[in-house]
């Protein structure tokens, strides 16, 4: 019988292992593809190898130009998720793009898959522009940084997560390009017990963070409690209507009091501030049939709201009637792991997940006849996925001054610059307010 369970176990170990060269291969043919189709898809593509991964990724507000050339200046902040004894930081990078032209085929460079790069000249020599990217300044952090977003009213403030459950908050102008070997942040905030991912400054009102955690609660905290003299911050208040690891949280971009969350528990629920019950939601519901990961308020609607889950699926959301889903979007083949709205395309929502590709939805689109053919390809509102990662993607974010360029982190260190190409996003020149919109 011993015998009999040992060769058992080999049979399922050979099972696995064939699995995974079988996934392998797939992953590697799937990216071949890409790469194949990328001078048609994409107007910018460029991919960088960071020194480590990150688990974050936000552009910066602001952006430069530069005198006499076509390309323009951009910040981004990522961190760094190192192994063993390795320092950490969180980084400031300066991503330099062409600026919005209409690259031709012909500029596409097959050896390096990418369109755009640095130094590239379009068709007759002309200069096309290019991008490049390049760390400008390294901040030390204590361990990995789980998430990091600078504070809407004042860039240059930095609020972190830690693996320790600690939020420190960094002025980067009082820290060298060069990082010193001893993190020293302006500001700590102490009070969850297990580390988290959940972490959003509020549009409204500035210094008030609101953060989410393993340890099953949300806390609110404001900065401007801060002395020279101390530089720890308790929470304002601390939210334990959760029963299970709270995996992100959102201020509401039009309503002050009211912040966003989502749990292991299954649960959307959202807070309004004005109540004094730190117990209990004021509104909730039920919103997948596994772990809810991320969710996104519309910045340019105050009712519609979208929740992506361990489910594979996308919730969208009326918070005039939160019980009842006004539409699953579904075409994730696992976990839906981040979610952000396009910033200047109100019916445009973005998704990513551990199958390794960043999804466009296009809301006005719900509903509409298809052919046979182009059912296969999806629903009608799944606009474009972006195939460029071959690992689980851990953040995108929406440039805010360069309509449709993204940047994308994935946990094998991969960092990618795109612009979809306007053939493919630039067709629609109709505005759908996606509070109008109707679904089936």
């Amino acid at each position: 019988m011993a015998i009999g369970g040992r060769a058992a176990d080999d049979d399922v170990a050979m099972t696995a292992g064939d699995e995974d060269a079988m996934q392998e291969k797939i992953i590697n043919e799937e990216y071949k593809t890409w790469k194949k189709n990328a001078p048609f898809l994409y107007d910018i593509m460029i991919s960088t190898a960071l020194e480590w991964p990150t688990l974050t990724a936000q552009w910066f507000p602001d952006t430069k130009s530069i005198p006499g050339l076509n390309y323009s200046s951009h910040r981004l902040l990522i961190g760094t998720h190192t192994s063993s004894e390795a320092p950490n930081y969180i980084q400031i990078a300066q991503v330099d793009l062409p600026n919005p032209v209409n690259p031709d085929i012909v500029d596409y460079d097959e050896e390096r898959g990418e369109i755009g790069g640095y130094g590239a000249s379009g068709a007759g020599g002309k200069e096309v522009g290019g991008v490049k990217f390049s760390i400008v300044q390294k901040i030390d952090h204590p361990g990995e940084v789980n998430k990091a977003r600078y504070m809407p009213q004042k860039p240059d403030l930095i609020a972190s997560l830690c693996i320790d459950g600690r939020v420190m908050v960094w002025d980067k102008t009082k820290h060298s390009s060069a990082p010193t070997g001893t993190p020293k942040p302006q500001m700590e905030l102490i009070g969850h017990k297990k580390e988290g991912y959940g972490l959003s400054w509020s549009p409204h009102r500035e210094g008030q963070l609101a953060t989410g955690s393993e340890d099953q609660t949300v806390r609110l905290w404001d900065i401007t409690q801060y002395t020279k003299g101390n530089k720890t911050i308790s929470p304002q208040r601390t939210f334990t209507h959760h029963s299970a690891i709270v995996n992100d949280v959102q201020h509401h971009p039009y309503h002050h009091a009211l912040i966003g969350t989502v749990s292991d528990d299954l649960t959307v629920q959202i807070l309004d501030l004005r109540q004094e019950s730190n117990s209990t939601a004021a509104v909730q519901t039920r919103g997948h049939e596994d772990a809810i990961n991320a969710l996104s308020f519309n910045p340019a609607s105050e009712y519609i709201l979208a929740t992506g889950s361990a489910d594979k699926t996308i919730g969208l959301w009326d918070l005039r009637n939160l019980q009842h889903k006004l539409h699953a979007l579904e075409g994730h083949q696992d976990a839906v792991t981040s979610l952000s709205w396009h910033p200047f395309e109100e019916a445009i929502l973005g998704s990513a997940g551990y199958d390794r590709r960043i999804m466009f939805w296009d809301l006005s689109r719900v509903g509409e006849e298809q052919s046979p053919e182009d059912q296969e390809d999806g629903p009608p509102e799944l606009m474009f996925i972006h195939g460029g990662h071959t690992n689980r993607i851990s953040e995108f974010t929406w440039n805010q001054n360069d309509p449709w360029v993204v940047c994308s982190a994935a946990e094998d260190n991969l960092i990618q610059m795109w612009r979809v190409a306007n053939a493919i996003v630039g067709k629609d020149a109709e505005d759908v307010r996606v509070d109008e919109l109707t679904y089936p």
